[in-house]
Parts: C-alpha cells; structure tokens; sequence
C-alpha cells in the first residue's frame, strides 16, 4: 500500500476546535496570564519597594531598565533553542526559570539585586512568550488563527489585571513581598503540568526526523483528527519546506530585510508605550494623591482595557486591513496617554479610573497588534525564531521606558508633561506603520507572483492565516 504525504498545514484546513486544541490553548494562555502577572507585580509594589529600598526613582529606573536585558537575552537565545531542541521543552524550561526567580525577588537588599533578579526572571519572561504563541498559533484552526493568537496574548493583560485587583487587598494586608511569592510559585506549578500534558511542536518533529517522530506526530493527530489516520499510511511533512541556512540570516533574506527592520522599530515603539505606563502609572497616580488601593484598582482598569482591545484587535485584523488599525491604534494611544497625565492631576478617581481603561485599549491593542503580525509573519521553521527576535528587539523600547521615566520623575517634571513627552512615541510608532505598509505595499509592483500572493496574505488576511510560501499561479 502507498504512503499518502501530509503537510502539518493541512491538517488545521477546516478543522473544528477539538478538545485537545482547547486544552494547549489554555496551557498558552496560562503562560500568558503569569507574565502578565509578573508585569503587574513590578508596577504596584515599585512605590513600597522605594520605600523600603530607601531609593531613588532615578536608581529604580535604571535597575529596571537593566531588568529587561533579560527578556532580550531569553527570547533571542530560548527561540533559538526552541527550533532545535523544540518549543515545549524551551517553554517548561522558561516558565521555571521565571519563577523561581520571581520568588527570590522579596529578599532583595539594593537596587541593584532587584535588576539582577529582574534580569534573571526575564530570561524566562522573553522565552515563555514567544514559545508559547507559537505553539498556539501551530494548533489552532487555519481560519481562526488570528483571532486564537490575540486571545492567547489577552492572557497578558488578564494576569495584570488579576496582579493589580490581587495587590489592592495583599500589598496593605500582607506586604509587597507576598506578591511575589505568589507570583514565583504559580508558574513553577504550571510548568509541572506542562511537561507532561502539552504535545510537542509538530512542526518541530516533522523537521527534526529522528527515529519515533513520525510515530509521536501519528500519536498527536489521531486526536485532532484521526480520519487522517485511518485512511491508511501517513507520513508526516513540514508546512513549509525546512530551507538550508542559519534561522535568523533569513530574517534578512528573500526579500524580508526591510520589512523585519521596520517592525522591529514598530514592536519597539509599542513596548516601550506599554512599560511607560506599566512601569510608573501607580507611581504617578501616587504622586498626585493616590492611595495603595486606588492605584492599584487604577491599574487593574487599565488591564481590563488592555484585555478587551486584545481580543478585539484580533477580530478587527481579520476584516480591516491590519496597518490601518496599527497606524489609528498608536495615534489614538497617543492622546490618551496625554489625557491621561491631564486625568491623574485632576484629583477625580472616577476620570481617572475612564482614562485608565481607555489607555489599556489603545496602548496594550497597538502592541497586540504588532506581535500578532509579527507571529504570522514567517514560516513555521523558523517561526520561532522570528517571533523571539521581533519580541527581543522590542524589548530596547522596554528597556528604555524605566530608564526615560526615572529621569523625569527625579527632575521632578509635572505628571501632565512626563505623559505628554512619552506619548510623542505613539506618534513616530504610527509613522513608522504607515512606512512598513508603504513598504510592503510598493514591493508588491516587482516582484514575482507567489511572493506578490505572501504580501497580500500578509497586508490584507495577516489573521486570517499564517504567512507562508505558496505555488505559483
């Protein structure tokens, strides 16, 4: 009898949301809650850590400025290792090393040891994410991708919004420190379920070719769809053909120089909007008046928009063309961090608490967006590896927004203007959105038919499938 081919794409074709897809998604999405999470930890206990800590906003900065180096160094190196060793073992690996971590933070003595822990939680943080998409992105149904990835990535600013409603009562009631002990201990049980229950990356064993895969990737399908199974020998091939050559050289070639550069500008303009915010928000609203529960149900507004505009950014990606929304996105983001800064010395927590949300919608959507393209933007060989550079890469812009906002608030700027000043950013990131679509667009003139049909995927459908090489007409 024959040996039918199968590529792993053509499985998720018309494939209905089984159980089993339901279940990786959660385990992703969990990943997504905890770092979301630990984001919040650092925002809401930052004011009594500099209290406790005797130390300056401008030290603190730069402490949690050199903290994000971490996530740089975890998503470039754990993506890496993730399209060689495979992406759920870089996944347990990253959410232990987060935690654990995390948990030691509480017995800081300087400013200095928090950057050294924040440093070393992050190298969990930058390689959870980006293993943790793609992994989701790889089961879910080809026609809801988009709207699956968004999803995962609301885990982020469902954890933060869950960290800030949880800091309200235990930062008063049992101190700072309690956060993250909280916050270490949940990923390291997660990670305990990981290891055992998510599949590997099929894509990953069909490319590796050891002795066993095509049994293991047998054992996967059978139940997602095992009608593939039955209708008689089966073996297994990659999306895409696995192309010679070192993964990130191929962020530069066949034709995707100008396109990985401008994004990473975009992801880098957009995260460093989300950690302004989340990095001194409370700190600020402290400032103007703020008690410990006000600030921290403030914040936990701000991730509730967050997490509605997350799911939302998803739909409208699959109906509107996806730099459109970008570019409206981070212009709208923009004047709501002014109106925000405006709002905190008004004195009314009610304005406050509006503007808090509206901020979360238009500044987390615009970085959802951004990672979402990026997530659909690359072959499935070397998906996680592009996905981990764009992430890293943005993280100068996280690494800057501590550093920017420490300085200002030691000159001792009004809240009115520090805002004002950082939402410059959301101007220039729109800028550069409308640059990449022009990009993209123009290129669309000279070149050949099957790369003409990846840009259109990608400028018109980016959530509706994952980018990738196709025949030519």
């Amino acid at each position: 009898m024959s040996t039918n081919t199968v590529r792993i794409g053509n499985i998720f074709k018309d494939l209905p949301f089984t159980s089993f897809q339901y279940r990786i998604c959660i385990f992703c999405f969990l990943v997504c809650f905890l770092d979301g999470f630990d984001l919040t930890i650092i925002g809401v206990t930052l004011p009594k850590i500099a209290e406790y800590l005797g130390a300056s906003h401008e030290a603190l900065g730069f402490a949690l400025g050199a903290g994000q180096f971490g996530p740089l160094v975890g998503a470039i190196f754990l993506g890496m290792l993730a399209d060689r060793l495979g992406r759920k073992w870089m996944l347990c690996v990253s959410v232990f090393i987060f935690g654990i971590f995390t948990l030691l933070t509480p017995t800081i003595s300087d400013a200095g040891q928090l950057g050294l822990y924040r440093f070393l939680a992050g190298i969990g943080l930058g390689g959870a994410i980006p293993n943790g998409l793609a992994i989701a992105s790889e089961y879910a149904p080809a026609k809801s991708r988009s709207f699956i990835v968004a999803t995962m990535y609301a885990g982020m600013p469902a954890g933060a919004m869950t960290g800030g409603f949880a800091a309200a009562y235990i930062i008063p009631n049992m101190g700072w420190q309690h956060m993250y002990y909280l916050g270490g201990w949940a990923p390291i049980v997660l990670g305990c379920f990981i290891a055992p229950l998510l599949p590997e990356s099929l894509e990953f064993l069909a490319s590796r070719g050891k002795l066993g895969d095509q049994e293991k990737i047998r054992s996967i399908v059978a139940k997602i769809s095992p009608d593939i199974i039955c209708n008689g020998p089966v073996r297994f091939i990659n999306t895409v053909a696995v192309k010679p050559g070192v993964p990130i050289k191929r962020l530069f070639t066949e034709g995707r120089a100008a396109t990985t550069l401008l994004l990473w500008i975009v992801c880098s303009g957009a995260l460093y909007l989300l950690w302004v915010l989340n990095t001194w928000s409370p700190t600020l609203l402290k400032n103007s008046g703020a008690t410990v529960q006000q600030y921290s149900f403030a914040y936990s507004l701000l991730c509730f928009g967050a997490m509605i505009s997350s799911l939302f950014v998803g739909w409208t990606m699959d109906r509107i063309n996806p730099f459109r929304v970008l570019q409206t996105g981070f212009v709208f983001a923009a004047f709501s961090l002014i109106a925000f800064g405006i709002g905190a010395e008004s004195g009314s927590f009610a304005v406050i608490a509006i503007l808090s949300v509206v901020c979360g919608i238009f500044i987390n959507g615009s970085q959802t967006g951004t990672l979402a393209v990026a997530t659909l933007s690359y072959p499935a060989d070397i998906r996680a590896t592009a996905i981990g550079w764009a992430y890293a890469v943005a993280k100068i812009g996280a690494m800057m927004a501590p550093v920017a906002g420490g300085y200002m608030l030691a000159a001792e700027w009004p809240v009115t203007k520090i805002c004002s000043a950082n939402a410059l950013m959301g101007f220039f990131t729109a800028v550069m959105v409308f640059l990449l679509h022009y990009q993209l667009s123009g290129r669309c003139f000279t070149t050949s038919a099957n790369e003409e049909e990846q840009l259109r995927v990608l400028t018109r459908e980016v959530g509706a499938q994952v980018v990738k090489q196709v025949s030519d007409n």
